[in-house]
């Protein structure tokens, strides 16, 4: 009962109170990422879902439009097999792959009138760097491009929660070494597909710049009709 009582007192104060956001917000974050699937032509590998991390600056012009610049980690455990492989098959190489993105661009938010949720959309140009663990030899930098959408969830103007969806894409390699440069079991250089890595985050929401004013709708304005013409009368 007592429960139920907090969390109706929380959902109201969410839907009934709007409180602004900050122009610089600092925002770390966390969350898992899903397995992707890279296919190669004798082999195929698997890049395994983990939990990532990292965090953004956003650089707020009003409450609607931001910049973004953010830097994100991953470090799975990535195998290469053979077409045909059973589950539970051991890989014909396997190392830790580290993914490093490091990405800006902006952030579109629509604020809604007496709510402290604020939905957003957003795109992400930047480079991605592959290192390979526990050797750092054949490390590899390439163009990434990003997705998210999501929605901010403010307590007050200087503290809340980020929810979001991201879509993380790293363009195709000419020469993607799967290995580790001096191993003496060897490595892969293959031409690798477009790595595509889907994660569910949650961040943490700092303002740190100057608080900006209040969202409220526009209030309708309504055109009066013009006066009705005098009627003339005519005498004959």
């Amino acid at each position: 009962m007592k429960k139920g009582i907090l969390l109706s007192v929380l959902l109201c104060s969410i839907l009934g109170f709007s409180y602004a956001q900050t122009s610089v917000e600092f925002i770390p974050m966390g969350g898992y990422t899903f397995s992707d699937k890279l296919g190669f032509p004798n082999t195929f590998g698997r890049i395994d879902a983990g939990f990532n991390y990292g965090g953004s600056f956003q650089f707020n012009m009003n409450r609607h439009l931001g910049i973004e610049l953010m830097y994100n980690r991953l470090s799975v455990p990535a195998g290469l097999y053979t077409y045909g492989s059973y589950i539970g098959t051991a890989p014909i190489y396997q190392t830790q792959a580290g993914f490093n993105y490091i990405m800006a661009g902006p952030v579109s938010s629509f604020p809604i009138a007496g709510s402290s949720v604020t939905p957003f959309i957003g795109g992400l140009l930047g480079a991605a760097i592959f290192t390979p663990e526990p050797y750092d030899y054949s490390s590899n930098v390439r163009f990434a491009w990003g997705l998210q959408v999501g929605a901010d969830v403010h307590m007050d103007p200087r503290f809340g929660l980020r929810f979001s969806g991201r879509l993380l894409g790293v363009a195709p390699s000419s020469t993607y070494y799967f290995g580790q440069w001096g191993d003496t079991g060897g490595g892969y250089y293959y031409y690798a597909p477009s790595v595509v890595q889907f994660a569910f985050n949650i961040g943490l929401i700092i303002g740190l710049g100057k608080v900006l004013p209040e969202y409220h709708k526009p209030a309708r304005t309504y055109q009066h009709a013009p006066p009705p013409h005098p009627r003339r009368y005519y005498y004959y």
